[in-house]
């Protein structure tokens, strides 16, 4: 008895359906990309409550009858005519399998009219077999698929419910609707319009209407071009404060396909590695052009993945766009508008420094001052011209009939202040160019002589801002000309030194200027994995200046170690940074001895700044690139706009 044998088209189709047919967002995403290819600019798609009743109409092309009867046999397409066909794709569905695969697990019924004809037809096709009748209809093409899988049961007893069967299909539409802006497209189900687009072509619209992004995202515009390699890249990616913690907001595009793409992820993780947290993912969509003969779609039976004859000059064409992008970030405008005058000089928000009765718990920390002053010497250039210091604001405040006396939890030159300058920080003060409220003995900086004298020339913060407290030596609040901004010292502090050694890392004679040779070298007592990464990584460290010998026993010692660190505790400072490095990707180790070294050797919350180093903080910071978060993604700021303090005390 022979065991080979041809199997019936009825069973050999439902085979092939299983492969292009996976559940009934793979209809909608078959035949909306058919409509694409058609033409259509509108196109409205309708879903019964169990997902099984699909209807899609558009306005495209539409067929002429034979045509519309042939495309229901299996490897019938008018996308392409031959092999080498293959590498000239500009279609989105090319094989030929979509509509026989849906009609041999469906009933399908087509109405379709050219736009300059009289009348339609409308073509049915059930268990193989497709009836022709003339008919009237509307331009374009009509599809509707009824009972889905009813003749396969086994398939349908794998399908989810249908609330999750309707988010793929959602998911599918809003790949395609942002891939095609200039498509109108509608999503109905159960009577309900679930999603909108406007076919305006304007991505960042489409994308917040087909719900991509909810609209509150800061997006920045992605544009590169690799002229030798013909690889363009454009797209939007939101700023670093918006991430999720999955990588649903991420969508590729190339020529125009929607696809997975392992080149974006690994492109948008480097790209945003220092500023959100490890294991979050931004926004973005990214749309990649090549020539379609350096990309092969036919490797997957949906056509979602693809592979690159150039793989590595797409990546690093779609990494430079994204990074080039998040560069240039255009940094707010932190003036205060012309037309706006400051309203007296003192606010309701600085209320909140009303003083208490007591002297204020203040204390030097050597730790701040050693921190700061090795920040301070690499900033010196960026001061401006000294400003004069006047203690005119007492009579200000009584000509405001302000009686109560006011100051601010700012540090003193010693803990222990005698009673006269204690009688002089209960009066109001303020410098008189920028606004600032302090206490005149606040103005004296904690740190050593020779910082003193550096400080001395007080730097101004941008035109509209007054710093207005210092609380628990942690936080700024600062009033701008929208509102109220509280910043944290440390985390600005950590981005501010976390960009420097970023360019530091490509100045020549960097080495030179910027480490500290140790007379006596640290002996460093690593475990075998800590001694195993130091082996590895010290290459990389070695940009950042740590030098390191080791010993034939296998002990290490630490001969250099970068400026920023030369206040610290060596050994534990170079196992913590280890520690980091043993967890992170090796191609991300600089970027995160950058970050260790950073946060290592910011001013840490808790320790007591001066006034003018507050001031001299802010201004390095607001002149920072990527100053909205600090390098593990933490926000520095908080932003509180009128309208918002408003709506806080007066909730509707």
């Amino acid at each position: 008895m022979r065991k080979v044998q041809v199997l019936p088209d009825y069973i050999a189709s439902q085979i092939a359906a299983g492969e292009v047919v996976e559940r009934p967002s793979s209809v909608v995403k078959e035949l909306v990309e058919n409509s694409i290819d058609a033409g259509a600019t509108s196109i409205s798609i309708s879903v019964s409550e169990g997902c099984r009743t699909i209807s899609i109409a558009d306005n495209g092309h539409g067929m002429l009858p034979e045509d519309a009867v042939l495309a229901f046999q299996r490897h019938a397409t008018s996308k392409l005519a031959s092999a080498d066909d293959l590498w000239r794709l500009t279609s989105l569905g090319f094989r030929g399998e979509a509509l026989p695969s849906i009609a041999s697990v469906a009933r399908v019924t087509c109405y379709t009219r050219l736009h300059d004809a009289a009348s339609g037809f409308r073509i049915d096709a059930q268990e193989g077999k497709i009836t022709s009748t003339e008919t009237g209809c509307a331009p374009g093409t009509t599809m509707e698929v009824v009972d889905l899988f009813y003749n396969v049961p086994a398939r349908m007893k794998f399908l989810k419910k249908a609330s999750t069967e309707f988010a793929h299909i959602q998911e599918i539409v809003q790949s395609l609707a942002i891939a095609y802006p200039h498509v109108a497209i509608t999503v109905e189900h159960e009577g309900t319009v679930h999603m909108r687009t406007s076919g305006s072509a304007d991505l960042a619209q489409v994308a917040k209407e087909a719900k991509l992004f909810t609209g509150n995202e800061s997006l920045i515009e992605v544009n590169n071009h690799d002229v030798s390699h013909g690889v363009k890249v454009r797209g939007l990616v939101a700023k670093p404060v918006h991430f999720r913690g999955d990588r649903k907001a991420i969508l590729t595009m190339v020529n125009n396909r929607p696809v997975r793409c392992p080149l974006t992820y690994k492109a948008l993780e480097y790209a945003y590695s220092d500023l959100i947290p490890r294991g979050r993912h931004p926004f973005a969509v990214i749309a990649i052009e090549l020539d379609p003969s350096h990309v092969d779609v036919n490797i997957h039976p949906t056509k979602k993945e693809i592979k690159y004859s150039q793989g590595n000059e797409v990546y690093l064409t779609v990494q430079r766009a994204i990074v080039t992008a998040l560069r240039s970030l255009p940094r707010q405008n932190f003036a205060q508008p012309a037309q706006q005058e400051p309203q007296g000089e003192l606010s309701a928000v600085s209320l909140i420094a009303e003083s208490r009765s007591g002297k204020s718990e203040t204390y030097t920390s050597p730790d701040a001052q050693i921190a700061y002053a090795r920040f301070g010497q690499s900033t010196q250039e960026a001061h401006q011209e000294p400003v004069s210091i006047v203690a005119e604001a007492p009579a200000r405040a009584r000509q405001l009939g302000f009686r109560d006396r006011l100051t601010f939890n700012l540090p003193t030159s010693s803990p222990a202040a005698d009673s006269d300058n204690v009688q002089e920080s209960s009066d109001f003060a303020a410098s008189s160019t920028n606004g600032n409220s302090f206490s005149t003995t606040s103005v004296r900086s904690n740190y050593s002589a020779d910082i003193e004298g550096e400080t001395s020339t007080r730097r101004e913060l941008p035109d509209g801002w007054r710093l207005l407290a210092y609380l628990k030596n942690t936080y700024f609040l600062i009033e701008s000309a929208q509102g109220l901004e509280i910043v944290e010292q440390h985390i600005a502090h950590e981005r501010t030194i976390y960009e420097r050694l970023l360019a530091a890392q490509n100045e020549p004679g960097r080495l030179n200027e910027h480490t500290q040779n140790l007379l006596i070298s640290a002996p460093l007592r690593l475990s075998a994995e800590q001694s195993s990464c130091l082996k590895e990584s010290e290459e990389a460290l070695a940009k950042l200046g740590f030098e390191f010998e080791h010993t034939e026993d296998g002990g290490s010692s630490c001969t250099q170690v970068p400026l920023e660190l030369a206040h610290k505790n060596y050994e534990a400072a170079i196992q913590e940074l280890l520690d980091q490095l043993i967890t992170c990707d090796h191609a991300n180790i600089i970027l995160e001895a950058t970050k260790s070294v950073a946060c290592q050797s910011a001013v840490k919350n808790g320790m007591t700044l001066s006034e003018e180093s507050i001031i001299s903080l802010l201004c390095d910071w607001i002149a920072t690139p990527r100053n909205d978060t600090c390098p593990h993604g933490r926000p520095v700021r908080m932003s509180f706009s009128m309208d918002k303090l408003f709506q806080m005390f007066h909730p509707a």
